[in-house]
């Protein structure tokens, strides 16, 4: 047989394509259902965090698009993808995969909503950053470094942002 180059259609019956959703609504990960173990979406995440360390954002963002599509539940996948965003300065769409992160945690860690909010802030969307800033505060584990220093950096950010919001923008033609 001539190699095309050419994706090869599946052969999938209607059983098989409900098989697939029921497992999905039930549950199991699109990774599984595809038939993707633990180490496929391991080597796919070490490939993606390669290219992101290399410069190459595009390429990681295929990647880490991918592995969010086969395994929605893992905060990792959904960070890259927002990192990779972020370095080819898609920040709205960074910001919401951020926001995806975070509902990945639960709202349990706070980091997601803390790089979520530098995109805001890059586009000028002060309010929104300053709430996402807020939301925050209520985030974390009492008594983790990690968290807390989020919640350190979230506040200071908060301040400042609350400081250039007060302070009158001066107007050009008063500056002659």
């Amino acid at each position: 047989m001539i190699e095309t180059g050419q994706p090869t259609p599946l052969d999938l019956t209607e059983d098989d394509i409900n098989f697939m959703l029921s497992a999905i609504s039930d549950g199991v990960s699109p990774a599984a259902v595809a038939g993707l173990d633990q180490d496929n979406l391991e080597a796919l995440y070490a490939l993606g965090h390669r290219l992101y360390s290399s410069g190459q954002y595009k390429d990681a963002e295929t990647a880490f698009r991918a592995l969010c599509l086969y395994d929605y539940h893992d905060t990792r996948f959904w960070m890259g993808l927002g990192a990779s965003l972020q370095a080819q300065e898609k920040l709205a769409m960074a910001a919401e995969v951020y926001a995806m992160a975070g509902l990945s945690t639960s709202l349990s860690d706070p980091s997601p909503f803390y790089y979520a909010a530098l995109c805001q802030l890059k586009l000028g969307q002060f309010d929104s950053a300053d709430a996402t800033l807020e939301a925050i505060e209520s985030m974390g584990t009492p008594g983790n470094s990690q968290d807390e220093s989020f919640q350190k950096k979230a506040a200071n950010l908060r301040s400042v942002i609350k400081e250039k919001l007060s302070v009158p923008q001066q107007d050009q033609s008063d500056s002659k």
